[in-house]
């Protein structure tokens, strides 16, 4: 179980980085030559809400195709017995996939609903444009601290495996039955 809990918390680890070094460019790209620290607090909101529900639906989505078209079971969280190295890459570089793709799609809504958004951050910004060191230190790191904090302990949610979480996706229609059913995550292709 300890070799199990660092493969899981490696990959939420190394993916939560990227998305932080993400942000930033994506911060500096919108802000032009105005103050980045909006667009960053539009990054990280987006991030721990919108985004996650993005990475859950896609990363189920990917494992059951992956099975589906080329038999390798990357189910999250499931290492083997012993936990196996080549497995865990082989997760990290979908889940590192899933996050650039979830990320990359957020930039194009961003992109499309820029001015209200850039009115968004500036506007809850606003009592501390007076003070931007306090600016930067609320946006970067006291706001991820906290909703970090809370997409981590998500993302874990569905990073980890037990063979109920499987078992708990709805399979009724709609969206998430593309990504459940009775043998999901079971190593039997449907």
């Amino acid at each position: 179980p300890v070799n199990v809990f660092k493969f899981d918390v490696t990959k939420n680890g190394l993916g939560a980085c990227l998305v932080h070094f993400m942000n930033i460019f994506i911060a500096l790209q919108f802000a032009g030559n105005e103050d980045p620290c909006p667009w960053y607090f539009v990054q990280i909101l987006f991030d721990c809400t919108i985004v996650v529900y993005g990475n859950f639906l896609l990363l189920r989505f990917a494992e059951k195709r992956i099975m589906a078209t080329w038999g390798i079971d990357v189910t999250s969280g499931d290492y083997g017995e012993p936990p196996q190295m080549q497995r865990w890459v082989q997760q990290l570089s979908v889940w590192l996939i899933v996050v650039t793709i979830c990320k990359i799609a957020a930039t194009m809504v961003e992109y499309m609903f820029e001015s209200p958004l850039a009115d968004l951050g500036a506007i809850v910004l606003a009592p501390l444009c007076f003070d931007p060191h306090m600016e930067l230190f609320i946006v970067v790191v006291l706001l991820p601290l906290i909703l970090n904090a809370f997409q981590f302990w998500i993302m874990d949610s569905f990073l980890m495996f037990t063979p109920d979480s499987y078992r708990k996706i709805p399979t009724s229609g709609g969206l998430s039955s593309a990504f459940g059913g009775p043998d999901y995550g079971s190593g039997v292709a449907s």
